[in-house]
């Protein structure tokens, strides 16, 4: 293999596919990227043997070939060479980078023992809008957890139906759902679980131009022009969330999110023992009061300006339960609703219809 390409072109490629490798591995060459020639481009790929991810690099190649390279290591001194071009070559299991005022071998495993990547590209399934899938990808994923008795919760929902995407993630004590608008329909409704480390990466990997989503039996693909990502898929039935989701709210506060964000961050200073804070809902002040106390630290009480309706309410939350929610927001305002203190909160953006976060209380 010989090519010449950019610094910042093969910067960006290995930055796309060196995330998803860990250190260690048992297997070696799973700690390497696969450097090939494909149809005049470089290209990089990686996998952990759930997820695996590629990506196509301009140059020009001189010599086709293949090699794996430790991820690391080729990261690391390609980010921090000055030269604009560099030259690549490949013999004996060696890489040869050679620039201008710099050269390195680098020595690796035989492209033959890098695991075969499955090719899911059989039928583009749905279309969507690289941007609004990271969006979307940001607002949910983070409420789901690792479950090894519930590997369901560990994932991402994906629900197709007509012209809409709808994601959803929930750990059992809160639940976030989005969604966006596909571009074109599904004439087949489906829902699959997607590991959510994967659907991080593809909020990552995929989050400009037009996003291709491929679906075949036990797999999922996420392709752009220059990059796809593939996952397994989460076997089982994902729980029925929509029964959890209150219809009906006495109390809403609308407040500004960055105040609540900082007011929150204050009050958890004094809420170190237990991740507690009590959210006094007060009408009559236009006021949402945040408590926290502890026997170790003192107590404090902050007084957040809202816009409220119906009557006063008083609930117990973790409160990391709620900043997370609010750092993954892009929004300026956000809408608190309650029921009382042992009944499910929801938390949705001021004027946008499309997400909603359900936070369960703390039963004190």
């Amino acid at each position: 293999m010989k090519l010449v390409c950019t610094k910042k072109n093969l910067h960006q490629g290995l930055m796309t596919v060196s995330h998803i490798v860990e250190s260690g591995n048992t297997l070696p060459v799973l700690n390497n990227i696969l450097f090939k020639t494909d149809k005049g481009r470089l290209k990089l790929s990686s996998t952990n043997l759930e997820i695996a991810i590629n990506t196509w690099v301009g140059g020009k190649i001189e010599e086709e070939g293949g090699l794996t390279i430790p991820a690391r290591l080729v990261n690391d001194y390609i980010n921090n060479v000055t030269a604009e071009k560099i030259t690549i070559s490949t013999q004996n299991q060696t890489l040869f980078l050679e620039a201008e005022k710099a050269k390195s071998h680098i020595k690796g495993l035989s492209s033959d023992e890098f695991p075969l990547i499955p090719n899911a590209n059989n039928e583009i399934y749905v279309r969507v809008e690289g941007k609004l899938l990271e969006e979307a990808i940001k607002e949910v994923s983070f409420a789901s957890a690792f479950s090894e008795t519930q590997p369901e919760i560990s994932g991402v929902l994906f629900s197709f139906e007509g012209k809409t995407l709808t994601m959803v993630a929930t750990d059992r004590y809160r639940l976030a759902e989005t969604k966006i608008e596909l571009l074109g329909g599904t004439t087949s409704s489906k829902s699959v679980i997607i590991p959510a480390r994967a659907v991080n990466e593809v909020g990552r990997v995929t989050n400009k131009g037009v996003v291709d989503i491929y679906l075949t039996e036990g797999q999922v693909m996420f392709k752009t022009e220059d990059a796809e990502l593939l996952s397994r898929l989460i076997d089982g039935q994902y729980p029925d969330y929509k029964q959890i989701i209150p219809q009906n709210f006495v109390t809403e506060a609308e407040v500004e999110r960055s105040e609540f964000i900082q007011s929150l961050k204050a009050a958890s200073l004094f809420a170190s023992e237990s991740n507690n804070i009590e959210l006094d809902l007060a009408p009559q002040n236009k006021q949402v009061v945040i408590k926290s106390q502890s026997s170790q630290t003192g107590d404090s009480e902050i007084r957040l300006d809202a816009k409220m309706t119906g009557p006063k309410n008083s609930i117990v939350f973790n409160y990391r339960y709620i900043i997370e929610c609010l750092n993954n927001l892009p929004d300026e305002k956000v809408v608190l609703k309650a029921i009382d203190s042992t009944s499910p909160a929801q938390i949705v953006p001021f004027g946008r219809g499309n997400h909603l976060y359900i936070v369960m209380p703390i039963k004190i």
